[in-house]
């Protein structure tokens, strides 16, 4: 129920809300001191309330945004003066005000409190807003900063890979070649996006791979096993990518008989989880957690999830393991 409110809705309920407990508390005070409570009443208490309304919002989102803000100081002042008048006249003239009373002045002083607590209150939520808003605008700009640093990080690193594979087996460079533009299509597809489906990273995931693959044949033995419902959730993309490159990295770099990379994709419910593990002979694991690519990658988990993801980098015998769980909730 809660995605499905727009921001505008939950504003319009919440301002409901207010008032709602501001009539509330109006009724209490009428019943403290031992008036009755009649329809008539009821609908003048009413009646007041739309009034303070109108008065509030006029000054909200037309005089503050049109003379305040642009400093039209004189004219903002006319205004709300000309305003309050208004509204203290229509208070006594038009049956409308909750008390009987003719006194022009109780009315204008009365409009003009509850028009300072309002606009006060208003200008401290518009407030909280814009630096909620800039908060996000600088989120974005040092996220996007951080995923800008995957790319030319990754194509470093795939140029590599068919350098070395020309070398070796020239007859597979031009299907290596034909990987990388996959590669680069989907990177440039992906780049404005800040949320994707997690099938499209998968794919993406299975291309760099091949790419891999088409480098080292035999010698790397790479596996990918994926489990529930990856259409159904969406990720960051590149999220997944430098643990990736960093198990091909040191996994290959081994000089054994046997070197690997093995990942694995599950989702369950609202949380993903994410392994990936390559064989790392007698190397210094540390080696592993150092590079740009994984510090970019733990910076980005920190701005987008806070504390809903779990990262556990660890090995042993002589295997890395790298575990990422992320609470998509």
């Amino acid at each position: 129920m809660n995605r499905l409110m727009t921001p505008q809705l939950k504003k319009v309920i919440g301002h409901l809300l207010v008032w709602s407990v501001w009539f509330s508390m109006q009724v209490y005070f009428l019943i403290l001191a031992n008036q009755e409570i009649h329809i008539i009443t009821l609908v003048q208490l009413v009646g007041h309330s739309l009034e303070l309304a109108l008065l509030i919002y006029f000054n909200l989102y037309v005089l503050v945004p049109h003379l305040l803000d642009r400093r039209k100081y004189v004219y903002y002042a006319l205004s709300v003066i000309g305003s309050l008048l208004v509204i203290s006249f229509a208070s006594i003239h038009v049956d409308l005000g909750v008390t009987q009373s003719k006194d022009f002045l109780s009315h204008l002083v009365g409009a003009g409190f509850y028009l300072l607590v309002g606009t006060f209150i208003g200008l401290f939520m518009r407030s909280v807003a814009m630096n909620k808003k800039l908060r996000e605008q600088q989120l974005i700009a040092e996220l996007d900063l951080l995923k800008a640093q995957v790319n030319p990080h990754f194509f470093f690193n795939a140029l590599n890979s068919i350098y070395s594979l020309s070398l070796e087996n020239p007859e597979k460079t031009s299907a290596a070649i034909l990987q990388l533009s996959e590669l680069m299509h989907y990177m440039f597809k992906v780049a404005q996006l800040h949320m994707i489906p997690l099938r499209q990273e998968v794919e993406y995931i299975t291309h760099y791979i091949h790419l891999e693959k088409a480098r080292f044949g035999n010698k790397c033995e790479a596996s990918v096993e994926v489990t529930g419902p990856i259409d159904a959730v969406q990720v960051p993309p590149l999220l997944l990518l430098p643990f990736i490159e960093n198990a091909f990295k040191h996994g290959t770099e081994v000089a054994t008989a046997h070197s690997f990379v093995r990942i694995d994709i599950a989702v369950q419910q609202n949380e993903v989880f994410f392994q990936v593990s390559n064989s790392i002979g007698d190397q210094l694991p540390m080696k592993n957690s150092s590079g740009t690519g994984l510090k970019n990658v733990k910076k980005r988990l920190e701005l987008l999830f806070k504390n809903k993801y779990d990262l556990q980098l660890i090995s042993e015998n002589s295997v890395y393991i790298a575990t990422l769980r992320l609470d998509l909730n």
